[in-house]
């Protein structure tokens, strides 16, 4: 057991308290269990038995560019920097707003927490509509306490993922919950079901814009919006994310650059804050993506590949 003692020990953290180990606290329980002093069912015991855990998240309500969002300060993917900050992607949140017409439709493929939709539901009105895709439960119990905080009537959310398949699928506990592969079923965090949005979706008369932000799996989501995105021919913004791709989405990013352009022939790239011009080809979004990481990567600011754009296109064919 004292060979993976470390993997234990991180995996009762990270499914029973949903956080990383603290390092005090990881080095105080590893020891215990290369002594022999715990195994893994006598850990878990002692987790689950414990205040952090019985207690549950501390939730709390932080006004965000405007909207009221509900966040555990102490999760560290979103809700520590929300907190702390009060803001999440604003030069992404401020395009959505302007993108949007008072009386417009707004569909959120990867609604966490409700910011991006907050601040669309705001600005499209009570004559607007939102419809949000969140399968992470812990976001989806937080959106939804968003929406009454916000007071607002038009927004929908479906809390499942969207892929071009009906089915279940595994995603991880923290608030960027990635589709995982998974093959233990007793292992796996949590089991979600995903929907084909194109299903759910029929009914619309009109959208004006999709916001694609799924950790590596917009490739599936944009298969499930095909009809929906033909129909509509909205404006849309998709994350373009390697790193996450690859291991997530079961895909190379060429795959999503290509799907990209089979949609349109002119793209604006953001990253970050910052907007870097218009490429017109998958082949040229690809050599941009590979010219920015290496040079981020060069600065130790990044590790090479992990560079991400965000990609804002009008669909026109």
């Amino acid at each position: 057991m004292s060979s993976n003692a470390g993997e234990i020990v991180d995996q009762a953290y990270r499914w029973i308290l949903g956080r990383e180990a603290d390092p005090d606290g990881r080095a105080f329980y590893v020891g215990a269990v290369e002594r022999g002093q715990l195994d893994a069912a006598r850990l878990r015991r002692l987790f689950l038995d414990c205040d952090e855990f019985q207690s549950g998240p501390s939730l709390t309500v932080v006004e965000s560019d405007g909207v009221h969002v509900v966040v555990d300060p102490n999760e560290p993917d979103f809700g520590a920097t929300i907190a702390h900050h009060g803001t999440w992607e604003p030069t992404i949140g401020q395009l959505i707003e302007d993108s949007l017409p008072v009386g417009g439709v707004f569909i959120d493929v990867g609604g966490n927490v409700g910011v991006m939709s907050f601040r669309a539901a705001r600005k499209v009105g009570p004559g607007g509509r939102v419809f949000a895709f969140e399968p992470n439960p812990l976001n989806v119990d937080r959106f939804l306490r968003g929406v009454i905080a916000n007071a607002l009537t038009n927004v929908t959310l479906f809390p499942v993922a969207a892929s071009d398949r009906t089915g279940p699928v595994f995603t991880l506990k923290n608030s960027n919950g990635k589709v995982v592969a998974a093959t233990d079923v007793l292992q796996a965090e949590n089991a979600s079901q995903a929907m084909v949005p194109d299903d759910l979706l029929v009914h619309l008369d009109r959208i004006d814009l999709v916001k694609l932000d799924i950790e590596g799996f917009e490739v599936q989501a944009l298969r499930g919006l095909t009809a929906t995105l033909a129909r509509h021919r909205p404006k849309v913004l998709c994350e373009f994310n390697p790193v996450c791709l690859r291991p997530h989405g079961g895909v190379e990013p060429e795959v999503l650059a290509d799907l990209i352009f089979s949609m349109t022939g002119r793209v604006t790239v953001i990253h970050g804050d910052e907007f870097l011009g218009e490429v017109d080809s998958a082949a040229a979004l690809m050599d941009l993506w590979r010219h920015r990481d290496a040079a981020i990567a060069a600065t130790g600011h990044l590790p090479a590949g992990w560079t991400h754009f965000d990609l804002f296109f009008q669909v026109d064919r």
